[in-house]
Parts: structure tokens; sequence; C-alpha cells
């Protein structure tokens, strides 16, 4: 059992509301972050401090400057790793929309459990009759963090679920479809050696008690966890910064003598 324990320090507002990934963390933890914006995929690079001061910045401004530097980087800079310790999350099964029969559509996802879609259609606050929900569709792992050597990692994720429409629908070309698909982001703790994966209405309860719109990268850097949080309509792109504290320093005396006994 993980004792793995993880306090919440600080989240760092960024500048806009697309998506975000990690350049790096220097080794004072200033945080090199980059992020894509607007419909023509304008590019920003900035630095933080973990007071939340921006210590320099490039933007291309939505197009008002057209010739831009990459930010310079220090030496020794932290950088996120891609998912591959926990590739076997990753899976590509139905389309993003189509017919369920023609497509043979319940072979190809992962069907979620009765109470899995009720604590989904709650948790996401869906306009559906959790029956409609089909299952997980596709899932990606965008990056990992080795957190408790040597299996335990923080992973993000890209999922798929597929779910039933109540009436078939005729898309912009006139190709029918009866299902459609909702695009998640989540990230959580995972053991690739595990016998099964987290619920996904677990993994959709964020980390260490931090609330996660659109989780996009990962990276760990002296006892630190940094998650780059995409933004949207309604908010900017962020990094949450949490301590990964010793885990044994939080479990009661009955816990650590269980521990010791059967480890």
């Amino acid at each position: 059992m993980s004792t793995l324990a993880l306090e919440h320090l600080t989240t760092l507002q960024l500048l806009h509301n697309g998506d975000c990934s990690l350049i790096g963390v220097a080794s004072d933890l200033t945080v090199y972050v980059e992020e894509v914006y607007g419909e023509e995929g304008w590019l920003a690079q900035s630095a933080f401090t973990l007071d939340g001061a921006m210590v320099t910045s490039v933007d291309e401004d939505f197009g008002a400057k057209t010739e831009l530097s990459p930010l310079p980087l220090p030496d020794r800079l932290v950088e996120p790793q891609r998912g591959w310790h926990t590739m076997v999350l990753n899976f590509t099964g139905a389309r993003h929309f189509g017919l369920r029969g023609p497509e043979r559509l319940d072979d190809l996802v992962r069907p979620f459990s009765v109470p899995e879609k009720i604590a989904l259609v709650n948790l996401l606050e869906l306009d559906i009759m959790p029956p409609m929900l089909l299952g997980l569709a596709e899932s990606y792992v965008l990056a990992e963090a080795l957190i408790t050597p040597p299996n335990e990692f923080v992973v993000c994720r890209r999922v798929r679920v597929a779910y039933a429409l109540p009436e078939e629908r005729v898309d912009e070309t006139g190709t029918p479809y009866d299902y459609d698909t909702l695009v998640l982001y989540v990230a959580h703790i995972f053991n690739p050696t595990a016998e099964q994966e987290p619920p996904l209405s677990d993994v959709l309860q964020g980390i260490a008690g931090v609330r996660l719109y659109r989780p996009m990268d990962c990276l760990i850097a002296q006892d630190h966890l940094f998650l780059a949080d995409g933004g949207d309509e309604q908010r900017n792109s962020a990094v949450h910064v949490l301590r990964i504290l010793d885990g044994e320093r939080h479990l009661s005396r009955e816990e650590k003598l269980k521990k010791k006994l059967y480890g």
C-alpha cells in the first residue's frame, strides 16, 4: 500500500486559456511553461517563481508579434517525460462518433459498471441517463513522472468516453451517427504492475484535493510535483505545485506497526 502524501503549495496562474505544457523546472524551482492558445494556435513561453511572479515571457500576442525567439533556458533543467512506463494505459477503440451497430461498438469500448456509470454522470453533471454511457473509447498518456520508485507514477491522460444518443443524427457531411464521445483529461497515481487501473470516477476526483480541469503535463523536481492544467472559456491555464511528503510520517501508530509487521 502506498504511503505517499502530497501537500498543495500553490497554483500559478498562466497568461492564456488554451493548452499548456511544462518546458521544465530550474534548480531554483523556477517553472518554465509553454502555452498554445487561440484559433490560430498562438504561442507563449513564460517563467514563474513559486510566489507567482513572472520572471520573463515571450508571446506572439494573438499574432501581433511575428518574429519570436524561444525563451532562453537555464542549464540542468528538469524536463517532463512522455508516457513510456505507463503506456499500458494507452488504447484506441471506437471512432470519435458513428453507428453503434455496424461498428460493433460494444466490442470496441471498455465498458463501465452500473455504479461507475452513475458516479460519472453525477461527477460530470451529464444531461444523460447512466445507461447511455457506453464505455471508455480511447486512452492516451500525455506525460508521466516517477513519484515512488520503482513503479508508482503520476500520469496525465486524455481519454474519450462513448455515449449513446437518444436518436440517430446526421453531421454536416450527411453521415449518420447514433453515438458520440466526450473528451476528458485526468491526472492520477498509477502502478503499471497493478492488476487493475483505478476507476475513471476515482481519478476525476483530482490529486491531494486539487481540482483539475484539463491536466496535460507533469514532472517532479526536488520533491515537488508540478501539474500543468489547461484552460477553457471560463478560466486561464495554471500550474499546480504540490510538495511530496514522507508518507510514513503521516501514518498513525497502528498503521506504522502494521507496516513494520506486514510490509
